[in-house]
């Protein structure tokens, strides 16, 4: 653990780059990069007195390439700071494998690459604290051993998840699944964001993936008896079997919250065909606090913000100063932007240009539908045409 004071190292590699004419700014700032606490100038002063001998050019080099390789946003590095590095890096490798559309492989890749993150995780932080991790044979404290301490820092469904993916892995190393085995990977989404939270708790905000872990969710085109089915598909017996063990090697209760595997509703929304897409919610039936694990945009005015009049004022403005109501009522049903004023369902609308509120029963615009009509009243062929639409009965 570095100190604010210089160690012997720093203090040989400052001689002799003072020595050779660099500026103590500059050797203040290569000291400095990735380094917790940095070193203030006055910790360079006086330097010509230090009984010690200067680094070599060799060392200099060593030592500027190590450096380097300082990632500047985590301030982690891969030599002062090997198993945070090796911790991240093998769970964004586990992340990347997840996410990607062509790997099918991932119930066999994912456990390992995650067990030895957090493995790596786990003996860095009980290193600091002084603990030994390895023992006489050069054995280092397997996950499961330091998931039992007493001491272990993390919350009772983290250690489940832990388990549950490491019972995984012990059982699909040399098994076959007759499944791509899609009902763990909630499991594997939970472990990723369980992995950010916890590093960014116990080693600093900085060295935390938040912007680096994105969990994608990727869902086809289907209708919800469609995706229904194909969860059945990987309810296989092999798979059934594992379940039970994970069961009993966890303790899984049912009461576990989203810490120990990740879960969302999802319904789908009225859109225009290309257009069309999946919100997901996530359900709160018993009042509980609730976990902003996905981006969630929220339908509001402020996606719907125009009146009428407002609407009509825009085009007047931008477009046409000949545009009115009439026109406006010819063009929502040209363009099928709502429904007509007797229809069973009055919220049958194209998302992209209206909303319906309940509350008020009335309709208000997007700008996309002011774009639009600003377009076609500007444009003399466009706005005859939409004059002389006839509207179906």
């Amino acid at each position: 653990m570095k100190t604010a004071s210089l160690t012997e190292h720093e203090k040989r590699i400052a001689k002799k780059l003072l020595g050779d004419g660099n500026t103590y700014q500059d050797v203040q700032q290569l000291i400095n990069t990735g380094r917790t606490p940095t070193i203030n100038p006055g910790r360079l002063a006086g330097w010509k007195d230090w009984d010690i001998e200067p680094a070599t050019e060799v060392e200099i080099k060593r030592y500027k390439y190590e450096k380097s390789l300082v990632d500047l946003k985590s301030g982690l590095s891969p030599i002062d700071d090997e198993r945070l590095f090796r911790a991240r890096e093998a769970m964004v490798a586990a992340v990347e494998i997840f996410n990607s559309p062509t790997m099918l492989f991932k119930v066999q890749i994912f456990p390992v690459l995650s067990q030895i993150s957090w493995t790596y995780l786990l003996h860095e932080y009980y290193d600091r604290r002084g603990v030994e991790i390895t023992d006489a044979n050069g054995n280092s404290l397997l996950l499961s051993q330091m998931l039992n301490r007493d001491d272990c820092p993390l919350e009772s469904d983290v250690k489940k998840n832990l388990t549950a993916v490491k019972t995984l892995r012990d059982n699909v190393e040399h098994k076959i699944l007759s499944s791509i085995g899609r009902s763990y990977w909630p499991l594997f989404q939970a472990n990723c964001l369980n992995f950010d939270q916890t590093i960014r708790k116990l080693f600093g905000e900085n060295s935390g993936l938040r912007d680096s872990l994105s969990i994608a969710l990727q869902f086809s085109k289907m209708d919800v008896d469609q995706l229904s089915e194909l969860q059945t598909y990987d309810l296989t017996p092999q798979i059934e079997a594992i379940d039970q063990l994970i069961a009993e090697a966890a303790g899984i209760t049912g009461n576990e919250g989203a810490n120990y595997q990740f879960k969302v509703s999802y319904h789908f929304e009225k859109a225009t065909k290309g257009d069309s897409h999946i919100v997901f919610s996530q359900n709160n039936p018993e009042g509980k606090s609730k976990k902003n694990v996905l981006t969630q945009k929220v339908v509001g005015d402020e996606l719907w913000p125009f009146r009428v009049k407002d609407v009509i004022a825009r085009v007047r403005e931008d477009g046409n100063p000949a545009f009115n109501s009439h026109h406006h009522q010819l063009a929502w049903k040209k363009f099928g932007a709502r429904p007509r004023g007797k229809a069973k369902n009055p919220a049958d609308c194209k998302k992209d240009f209206c909303h319906y509120h309940t509350a008020h029963q009335d309709y208000t615009y997007s700008q996309k539908w002011v774009d639009l009509l600003v377009e076609v009243a500007s444009n003399p062929s466009e706005f005859e045409a939409l004059k002389r639409y006839k509207p179906k009965a």
